[in-house]
């Protein structure tokens, strides 16, 4: 993340910047992102709680993908073409998988990108600015969204790992003992959280109550955003039996089965998540949303799936329990009785 320039209104532009009330607009000199004015202080050695880096084990996809929606995030409507997942599978799958809850994941996205509340898709590659270093540059090992929130979980539970062991971080970080940031301030780590939020982030920055950069969003920058997010949706355990696809591309209700697009395996909504996932299609299931078979094409294609027919030229989309469902408009609108067509095949 290279430094980068603070823009303020210039008087010799003479041009009017609004009130004399309004606070100039300040860029973050790291990521380039508008920050907000500071109305909400952190204290510097104790930014966030153990538990609000680990937990949020509870959430679902289905509560990251309505989060989204409501914040109008470019994300609602992202689907990774390296993984075939969601960004809200994504964030919840691979947080979950390193033990980092998908919430923390959020407000991280936020801090690095804005992607959460974003209606763009500027900086998609450096999501949670993962493998982009303060002194420039990012990796292309590290680059696309999928990768952005692997790598970032996976470094966090790095991290916590050596601390849960009484050891350093890889950046010398440790609780309970004094360490300089970026900004640079002298800082005490008071829990494992706020040491492995400074390894990640070696900057303090314009939310903190005792010293910080003001022109760098910095690690209370992810404490300010992980307390909006928390209080702006209820993320307690869901009592909802559904689970979100996003093969369907909406809800599955429970019991409801889904031959996954990306690998064809099996999974079926229990309790408001989807299981493991089984090559053959379970039993139990309520309603499914098989492959369907496709003469024209000669092989099975998955649900939503918009095929002209060699036989008739007509349009007909795959729609649950392995129906061809009747498409006119398929080609023309991009969707039909089942939603928007998963993948297009005309004559």
């Amino acid at each position: 993340m290279n430094p980068r320039r603070m823009w303020w209104c210039l008087p010799a532009l003479l041009v009017a910047c609004g009130p004399a009330s309004e606070a100039p607009a300040v860029v973050d000199e790291l990521t380039g992102q508008l920050l907000e004015p500071a109305t909400t202080s952190f204290d510097m050695h104790r930014l966030l709680e153990d538990t609000d880096i680990t937990g949020g084990q509870g959430i679902t996809t289905a509560q990251v993908q309505q989060f989204l929606q409501q914040k109008g995030s470019y994300l609602a409507g992202y689907t990774d073409p390296a993984w075939n997942k969601t960004a809200a599978a994504l964030i919840v799958e691979q947080s979950k998988a390193s033990g980092i809850s998908p919430l923390y994941m959020l407000a991280r996205i936020q801090t690095e990108s804005s992607l959460v509340t974003s209606g763009t898709s500027t900086n998609l590659a450096k999501a949670t600015g993962c493998g982009c270093p303060d002194s420039g540059g990012c990796s292309t090992s590290y680059a696309g969204f999928g990768k952005q929130v692997e790598c970032s979980a996976k470094k966090l539970r790095g991290y916590l790992t050596d601390l849960d062991a009484g050891r350093a971080t890889v950046s010398g970080w440790k609780v309970n003992v004094s360490k300089s940031t970026s900004d640079p301030c002298t800082v005490k780590p008071a829990n494992k959280a706020t040491a492995a939020l400074y390894t990640y982030t070696p900057w303090v920055g314009a939310y903190a109550t005792q010293c910080g950069r003001t022109t760098v969003g910095g690690s209370s920058l992810v404490a300010l955003k992980f307390s909006q997010f928390k209080a702006e949706y209820n993320w307690s355990a869901s009592t909802s039996t559904a689970c979100y696809s996003g093969t369907v591309d909406g809800d599955v209700k429970a019991g409801g089965c889904v031959q996954s697009s990306s690998d064809g395996v099996w999974r079926q909504c229990v309790n408001g998540e989807f299981t493991a996932g089984t090559t053959a299609r379970p039993t139990t299931c309520t309603i499914s949303y098989p492959w369907c078979s496709s003469v024209t094409l000669g092989r099975s294609v998955p649900t939503r799936t918009c095929v002209q027919s060699r036989s008739t030229a007509a349009w007909q989309q795959c729609g649950a329990e392995g129906a061809w469902l009747s498409a006119p408009n398929a080609e023309s609108a991009g969707g039909g009785p089942a939603g928007s067509c998963y993948a297009t095949y005309a004559l």
